[in-house]
């Protein structure tokens, strides 16, 4: 018969545990946040960043005579244009997140951290929402300089935070979980490009492709086609934010797909 201080000694372990756990996902989380931003490679990343933005704001107001339509629509693009630059760092970090440990050596020492697996996906996917909140912070100025003499800023900003982080997250969460089964860097990154490719599609197609059949098919799956069309919606439409329900459902839908995925992946991950 259990007694009351052996309960207690178990409810003592088992807080224990929880505090490890928790203290071993914020160490990960801190390494990848401080490998992605703070070092050469992450440096050089945001540097890039920074020139497209600024190559891009260039173009978008000097080739408009910022009326309010088109300023809406600069804005609009711009927007975009970060989501897309975003999905682009997730997909290079998350490919090299277990697939790039195994090839340098150190994902064994990694997975002998004691926390499960989950926890270590975990804390890489915190290193990633950081990464993704620093490039949105550093996108402020760029969308502020564009949009500025317009109405819909705010709701640029707000939509950009709702529908452009479960977009970003979900290209990472897949690239994590392609390189924990693939075990190339090469080979994952090359299969989640091609994915970026398809799935930002709206960007590059024009209307008149989107309003095919085909067209429309995809974009109903398609979540960078939700996020888009919700930020076309609030920015240039001037849509309210109550009225995107279906698609912020299904980019959140991804999401929850894209974290099942990455689980399941790297719960059957070996050294």
């Amino acid at each position: 018969m259990t007694t009351t201080h052996e309960i207690q000694i178990g409810v003592t372990r088992r807080a224990a545990d929880i505090t490890r756990t928790k203290d071993a996902i914020w160490l990960i989380a801190r390494k990848e946040a401080g490998e992605i931003i703070l070092n050469r490679r992450g440096r050089a990343w945001l540097l890039a960043m920074v020139s497209v933005l600024s190559g891009f704001s260039l173009l978008l107001v000097g080739s408009t005579e910022l009326s309010l339509l088109d300023n809406a629509q600069v804005v609009y693009d711009m927007s975009g244009i970060v989501v897309a630059l975003g999905a682009l760092l997730a997909i290079v970090v998350g490919a090299d997140a277990f697939a790039g440990e195994r090839e340098r050596g150190p994902l064994l020492p990694l997975m002998l951290c004691p926390v499960s697996r989950s926890g270590i996906l975990a804390g890489k996917l915190f290193g990633q929402l950081a990464a993704w909140g620093v490039m949105f912070a550093l996108a402020l100025p760029y969308l502020w300089a564009v949009g500025s003499t317009g109405q819909n800023l705010f709701d640029s900003i707000l939509g950009l935070a709702l529908f452009g982080t479960p977009v970003v997250l979900s290209f990472g969460l897949f690239a994590m979980g392609v390189g924990a089964r693939l075990r190339s860097v090469r080979t994952s990154l090359m299969t989640m490009l091609i994915a970026l490719l398809l799935g930002a599609s709206p960007l590059l197609l024009g209307p008149s492709l989107r309003q095919s059949t085909l067209g429309r098919l995809f974009d109903a799956i398609n979540p960078f086609s939700h996020a888009v069309n919700a930020l076309d919606a609030m920015i240039i439409d001037s849509t309210g934010l109550m009225t995107q329900f279906v698609h912020f459902g299904v980019v959140l839908t991804w999401l929850v797909i894209a974290i099942a995925f990455a689980t399941r992946s790297t719960d059957h991950l070996a050294s």
